[in-house]
């Protein structure tokens, strides 16, 4: 939450990040509804949000507003 909502009718979208991957969307935030970041592995390093245009992107087209770092995905361990 504290976001925001972005202008000009764009919206926040939320990437996992991997080392030598492309991103992969986790989808697109809804006011302050959650999100669920599936699909974490020991290989994640981060969850990035980005605002892009109204739909989302492909792949990440402005620089991330928020970045969070993922020191361990430990599957219960």
């Amino acid at each position: 939450s504290g976001l925001g909502t972005p202008s000009g009718g764009r919206v926040h979208q939320l990437w996992l990040m991997r080392p030598n991957e492309n991103p992969r969307s986790l989808g697109l935030f809804d006011g302050d509804t959650p999100l669920v970041a599936d699909g974490l592995d020991p290989n994640s390093t981060s969850l990035a949000v980005t605002v892009e245009p109204h739909g989302g992107s492909q792949q990440p087209t402005t620089s991330p507003v928020v970045q969070l770092a993922l020191e361990t995905v430990g599957f219960g361990e």
